[in-house]
């Protein structure tokens, strides 16, 4: 598939930029057969640009397989859990991305690649963007009902952290690095779907239930003490600190395309720390960026493969999972055009999803797999 084909929609500008598209057309958008009043809520799910979805499910498919993997799940119960998921993910996106551009509707309107969405366009206000926000987390919390009962704890650190990112912009220069937590959180979530406690988060659960139910065993001690024996599995926890500098590592690439812009809006951005703003410089030489992802890179490749020591994965997983992964971030690190937006775009839509993120899921689907065959 050649990259000119692969991005999500491609609504051109005058200037050609597909990073910088308008909002779709309601004749001809991707949602064509909906009024027009919706599309702007449709956009605010990101709906029209659906390769984002990949991000937010590959963690969670990661945390169910290496969790069936560890426990011996059947596949039904994998295939069930995950079918969950995608629905849960289509929600909770639409909601944590309405959020966002709620907090940014003023430095959208600043921004050539963000001024067309809804809310800085004036499609949606304020207080209906708050309102879809709340519908859709509401939708997400139904969603948790029909979990294993410990999804709903799990759920909490991810909503903590998708609240703060969008504030993170204001007060810090690592934006990236707060979304990376929530983002990766899936692996966690995936595991708990599954029945799993990675965390070993229930006698916590249960002393929260026996407080709120007013049991009289319940205390301030107990919950100290179910506090205490919160243990992350050694396995989950790589494969978890893995996608969250893969989340930075694919955010990075993404922010590359509006740093200039950034940078005179006022918005905080790990980039502009490597930014060159002489006026005079090449476009090759706007960015210094390159050493960074090779570091975060490397340290990406070392915490799958340490997933695969520590969670005992079979050999598919080392083969497809972490050498797959560690060719598709370097052919990455070779190819991409940090000074080109349409570059920094085909990777963050396409190829950071399609290379690294389907390696990581392949080689534990291989390994899944494997394990529930048996020795050939």
């Amino acid at each position: 598939m050649s990259k000119k084909n692969s991005t999500d929609v491609k609504l051109h500008l005058p200037n050609g930029n597909p990073s910088q598209s308008p909002p779709p057309n309601p004749s001809t958008g991707t949602p064509s057969g909906f009024k027009a009043f919706v599309l702007p809520y449709l956009e605010l799910m990101r709906l029209d640009r659906p390769n984002g979805y990949w991000y937010f499910w590959f963690p969670h498919v990661c945390g169910t397989l290496l969790a069936s993997i560890q426990y011996q799940m059947h596949p039904l119960n994998v295939l069930s859990s995950n079918l969950l998921l995608l629905w849960g993910v289509l929600i909770m996106r639409g909601a944590t991305c309405t959020w966002n551009d709620t907090c940014d509707a003023d430095y959208d309107r600043q921004v050539s690649r963000c001024r067309h969405r809804p809310i800085a366009r004036g499609a949606v206000s304020i207080t209906q963007a708050s309102i879809f926000t709340l519908a859709q987390t509401a939708l997400c919390i139904g969603t948790l009902t029909v979990m294993p009962p410990l999804c709903a704890l799990y759920s909490i650190p991810a909503v903590v952290g998708w609240f703060a990112y969008p504030l993170a912009k204001r007060v810090t220069y690592y934006p990236q690095v707060v979304l990376g937590f929530p983002m990766a959180w899936g692996v966690y979530m995936g595991a708990a779907a599954v029945g799993a406690d990675p965390l070993h988060l229930k006698p916590l659960h249960d002393t929260i239930r026996s407080l709120l139910l007013g049991s009289p065993d319940a205390s301030a001690d107990q919950f100290r003490s179910a506090l205490v024996q919160i243990a992350p599995d050694p396995a989950t926890t790589a494969l978890y600190m893995g996608n969250v500098l893969w989340t930075l590592c694919y955010e990075l690439v993404y922010s590359h395309q509006d740093a200039a812009e950034d940078a005179a809006a006022g918005v905080k951005n790990l980039i502009l720390l490597y930014y060159n703003r002489d006026p005079d410089a090449l476009p090759s030489e706007r960015f210094g960026t390159k050493p960074l992802f090779a570091k975060i890179a490397a340290c990406i490749v070392l915490l799958l493969a340490m997933t695969g020591y520590l969670g005992q994965l079979d050999l598919i997983w080392e083969i497809f999972g972490v050498a797959g992964c560690a060719i598709g971030l370097g052919i990455m690190i070779a190819t991409v055009k940090l000074e080109d937006p349409g570059s920094c775009a085909w990777w963050f839509k396409v190829g950071n999803a399609k290379y690294v993120g389907g390696a990581m899921v392949g080689g534990l689907v291989g390994a899944y797999t494997m394990q529930w065959m048996g020795p050939l």
